[in-house]
């Protein structure tokens, strides 16, 4: 008899205990992949700024300048593409997530 008890406390106590950790490994894996992207991102616009610093500094004369300034145009239309790129990747990223989490629920829900 208290074996049984015992078995059914048990039994309660995993059924609660189950979604919390999927719900835990699901936020932890989420935030990774965040990290991810985000380290990723910063990397490249790190990457961006200190190419365009060192042009800048290659500036000596008025044709140098003119070439920096044709580079900078062109370099502002990628970085607004890879801006607006990153900004679709980081929407997709949450809507995954949202979505996963939204499954979770409804499967940790009583029947």
């Amino acid at each position: 008899m208290a074996n049984d008890a015992s078995s059914k406390i048990t039994e309660q106590y995993q059924n609660f205990l189950n979604p919390v950790l999927k719900a835990n490994k699901l936020s932890a894996a989420n935030l990774e992949a965040l990290v991810n992207f985000q380290m990723n991102s910063l990397q490249s616009y790190i990457d961006l700024a200190m190419s365009r610093m060192k042009a800048a500094a290659d500036i000596n004369d008025p044709i140098s300048l003119q070439a920096f300034l044709t580079d900078q145009a062109q370099s502002i239309g990628n970085l607004h593409q890879k801006f607006l790129g990153d900004t679709k990747a980081l929407a997709d990223l949450m809507a995954r997530f949202k979505t996963e989490f939204d499954k979770l629920v409804q499967e940790s829900l009583p029947k």
